[in-house]
């Protein structure tokens, strides 16, 4: 498992293994607890750019191992099974200040990776566009985070309309995880955001696409999480498939009056 949103649901099951060797790209989010993290072989993108910044590896030795994965199960419940033991608190390494100043908005807009395809799980972009254009309206500086590359990774038009851009990997992932801590709530689609949002207990308003067979709220979430500050905007017809290329129905009725009456209550939520 080597994605950013797979590490940090992991992290919770890694801290009952303490001293523990941890194949990831991604030691930062482990700088807290007692493991010793391994380089691993990956030619993902995102992944190899963190990788290369170069870290303290370590070279295992001795003891049994354990794969990690959870296939079609629901994540923390494939988790449980691959860890054999159940997860500890969801959370995050602090990170630090924030590198934006003020009170802002973080939003993810829809993308496409040529090595990761995304296409069916990606809300309907002009969703996320609309959110970002709703807090910008009510007077919340809203900041966009992406890691864009032509021909490798593009956003889906329309972009929300942001005050600040990250779109070209600019941000580590520990100023990447900064800017979502200190964040007044998060928006966008299934993603990394989620769990993040999670473990940081920042507000956030997810908005599903299809590919509901891994991507529905039940499968990316667990009742041992605190689920208290985060809201799924679900499509009326919720496309159940599994297929990476699907004419998924993502149409949500009445999104925007639901989102409206989500930012009434985000006071009560922070």
């Amino acid at each position: 498992m080597l994605g950013l949103g797979d590490n940090v649901y992991a992290r919770a099951f890694v801290k009952r293994y303490p001293g523990a060797f941890l194949e990831t790209p991604w030691p930062e989010l482990y700088s807290d607890l007692d493991v010793k993290c391994v380089r691993p072989a990956t030619q993902l993108r995102t992944q190899s750019k963190n990788i290369q910044r170069g870290h303290d590896w370590h070279r295992p030795v001795g003891g049994g191992q354990l794969r990690i994965a959870y296939g079609r199960e629901p994540i923390i419940k494939g988790l449980r099974k691959a860890f054999r033991c159940e997860p500890g608190e969801f959370d995050l390494p602090d990170f630090g200040s924030s590198p934006v100043e003020g009170r802002y908005v973080l939003v993810r807009p829809a993308t496409v990776r040529t090595e990761w395809r995304a296409d069916t799980r990606n809300p309907l972009p002009e969703y996320i566009a609309s959110a970002a254009a709703e807090m910008r309206r009510r007077g919340w500086k809203v900041v966009s985070v992406a890691d864009l590359e032509p021909g490798k990774e593009w956003a889906l038009d329309p972009l929300p309309p942001a005050d600040i851009q990250f779109h070209k990997g600019e941000l580590p992932v520990e100023q990447l995880l900064a800017l979502l801590q200190h964040a007044t709530a998060v928006i966008g689609g299934i993603g990394w955001i989620v769990p993040a949002s999670i473990a940081a207990k920042v507000p956030a308003w997810i908005i599903c696409g299809g590919q509901g067979g891994y991507n529905s709220p039940e499968h990316i979430t667990d009742p041992c999480m605190d689920l208290s500050r985060i809201s799924f905007a679900v499509p009326d017809r919720f496309c159940r498939c599994t297929l990476k290329q699907h004419n998924c129905d993502k149409r949500i009725s009445n999104h925007d009056e639901r989102f409206a009456a989500w930012t009434d209550r985000l006071p009560a939520l922070v």
